[in-house]
């Protein structure tokens, strides 16, 4: 089977990447979307939050019309938040304004499918990727032997173990410190005093979660996403990503009481990539180009990738339609999204290397660190830039690290 441009994985990268190339080409280009998943966008693998159209102005200022590109439809927004609590790991709270809100990420994501196919292109679900070689992909549907797709152009959307990646030689060799695994419960029946649904909380600290955070997300009056994420060199093997979400919720002192008497609705895991995005995200021998998680298109500090997504794929969609009509290159993608989101990406790692020097001793360390920050500080970190006093004390990090255990 022949088709212009396959796109595996249908996540947000991929479902915008359908979306808005099936809608520029207008019938013009045969599109298939392929998804391992019975029901793509389903379940949820994230904490579904998402920075207001004027906080995604300020850490996206490149991306065109940013206020409006990041605006969605009411009917995807669950919750309103309006400020970022950050829970040290004995007990100090340092707030933040921020204004965001909770998607209903898995409806978003069926609906740009859905219009995507009103568009013309087709949708495979439960569709395997088996092996790729050159612009041929091996596909198997629903168990089925594997089907060999060719296409002038493929899209990389299949995460963080992008098999994609892997069959182009884009993929670069990472080590587990660049990978954080999350777990998350949907939790329901939250009836705490203490449960604020306007206030996303962050919380940190070894035992509940290792090298990365812990988050409450509301997503109405009652019910949270509650989740935790881990890096295994931070860990060193005591502990699994289950057993710190489980810790998280019976044994934190402040969580444990706020979801006491909530019930769990569902619960999800992943891998979420949190290194610097590819140095080659676009392979022209074989058509190829990867796009979200596949390409490490993350903020790294945070974990985020829903925005970033978002603006890769349709960066991708145009660039794709420039090039199979003779307007343009594939590498011209590279170009485009580096412009537009690359100064975040790297102040975003550069902030989460940071943290590990921080945070690779004791719980005490992290907090005498944090003791010194103000709520400006830290409004500069959730925006992707380093205060002055970090940067003028980086150097001296070390030395103070010999005396903070």
């Amino acid at each position: 089977m022949k088709v212009d441009v396959l796109v595996v994985g249908l996540g947000p990268a991929g479902a915008t990447t359908l979306k808005k190339l099936a809608e520029i080409a207008d019938s013009e280009l045969s599109i298939l979307g392929v998804d391992k998943r019975e029901r793509p966008g389903f379940p949820v693998q994230c904490g579904e939050f998402m920075p207001s159209p004027e906080e995604m102005a300020l850490l996206t200022p490149n991306v065109p019309d940013a206020r409006h590109f990041f605006t969605f439809d009411q009917k995807y927004i669950s919750s309103r938040t309006n400020r970022i609590s950050f829970h040290s790991p004995l007990g100090k709270i340092i707030q933040t304004p921020f204004e965001g809100y909770t998607l209903h990420r898995g409806a978003w994501n069926e609906d740009l499918l859905k219009s995507a196919g009103r568009e013309g292109a087709k949708v495979w679900k439960e569709s395997r990727v088996i092996r790729k070689d050159n612009n041929s992909v091996w596909i198997s549907r629903e168990g089925s032997s594997p089907e060999c797709i060719q296409a002038q152009v493929i899209v990389g959307a299949d995460g963080a173990r992008s098999r994609v990646a892997r069959g182009s030689e884009l993929a670069e060799n990472r080590n587990s410190e660049h990978f954080v695994y999350v777990k998350q419960h949907v939790m329901t029946n939250i009836d705490s005093q203490k449960y604020d649904p306007t206030d996303i909380q962050m919380f940190f600290g070894r035992n509940y979660a290792p090298g990365a955070y812990a988050w409450v997300i509301p997503k109405n009056e009652n019910t949270a996403n509650v989740g935790v994420g881990l890096r295994t060199p931070m860990s060193k093997g005591r502990i699994t990503v289950s057993q710190t979400l489980e810790n998280f919720i019976t044994r934190h002192p402040h969580v444990s009481n706020l979801v006491k008497n909530a019930t769990i609705e569902s619960t999800i895991g992943g891998l979420v990539p949190v290194g610097l995005p590819f140095k080659r995200t676009v392979d022209e021998r074989s058509g190829t180009v990867l796009v979200g998680d596949s390409a490490c298109q993350v903020v790294s500090s945070v974990g985020g990738g829903i925005p970033t997504s978002m603006v890769a794929g349709s960066i991708a969609a145009d660039t794709i339609y420039s090039y199979l009509t003779g307007k343009g290159t594939l590498l011209d993608y590279q170009v485009l999204w580096k412009n537009q989101m690359m100064t975040m990406f790297t102040r975003a790692y550069k902030l989460r290397r940071l943290f590990d020097k921080i945070s690779s001793g004791s719980d005490e360390r992290v907090q005498w660190y944090l003791n010194r920050l103000r709520s400006s500080d830290v409004n500069a970190v959730v925006h992707c830039r380093v205060p002055l006093k970090v940067t003028l004390g980086f150097p001296f990090i070390k030395y103070i690290n010999l005396f903070i255990k």
